[in-house]
């Protein structure tokens, strides 16, 4: 099974109607709203926890977990198509979606052998799908959602075509992410943030620091 990589060119998940920029989103966000309390997974124990962080292209993903590894002492982050690219990890071009291919046994395996795999933890991964991975990896796992009219600038400003543009606001429309993380992981671990503007961006950040602070190891 194989799965896009939003670094090229940012491929959508596959179509699931006709949309068009400024609908509302399925799921119902309040602006303004308090980014949501993180809580403690039954994870594997680990010193440290591991934070998943995925949403549609375009949400913010790479800037929150870039800043959760900046914030918090000892964190890495593991960008996943950027880990494809640089390690060789490409299969074919998808010509109907524009964008290359991972090679998801070998990414795993590398993830697996470079710090999910242990009792460590500390690891903040960022990628645009969240079923390829193993459960156990995970004690939260953040959803970004963000309003489409917003994303739909956000992914033309990036160049994408507007086929691009309007796959990935339907999967915003339809909450592909958030309904993929539910089935993935258990949904107490599973936390849905807005992620409109950089105030939002400011208190995912500050929630997340927050779990990660808290965490309590059997392991320490």
């Amino acid at each position: 099974r194989t799965a896009p990589a939003d670094s090229f060119e940012g491929a959508p998940h596959e179509a699931l109607a006709a949309a068009s920029p400024g609908e509302t989103p399925a799921l119902e966000r309040e602006k303004g709203a308090t980014a949501p309390r993180m809580g403690k997974s039954a994870a594997t124990p680990r010193r440290k926890p591991n934070v998943l962080i995925t949403g549609t292209p375009g949400t913010g993903k790479s800037s929150l977990a870039e800043r959760v590894a900046a914030a918090v002492e000892g964190f890495k982050r593991i960008d996943v198509s950027q880990l494809a690219k640089e390690q060789d990890m490409l299969e074919e071009f998808d010509e109907e979606l524009d964008t290359h291919v991972i090679d998801e046994d070998k990414v795993l395996d590398h993830m697996e052998e470079h710090g999910l795999g242990g009792d460590a933890g500390g690891v903040v991964v960022d990628y645009h799908g969240c079923d390829l991975f193993p459960e156990r990896w995970f004690d939260l796992v953040v959803v970004l959602t963000c309003d489409n009219a917003v994303l739909y600038d956000r992914l033309q400003r990036r160049g994408y075509s507007e086929k691009k543009i309007r796959g990935n606001v339907e999967c915003e429309i339809f909450q592909t992410l958030v309904e993929e993380a539910k089935d993935s992981y258990d949904e107490s671990i599973v936390k849905v943030c807005a992620s409109d503007t950089i105030e939002d961006m400011e208190e995912n950040e500050k929630a997340v620091a927050e779990f990660v602070e808290a965490w309590k190891s059997p392991l320490a």
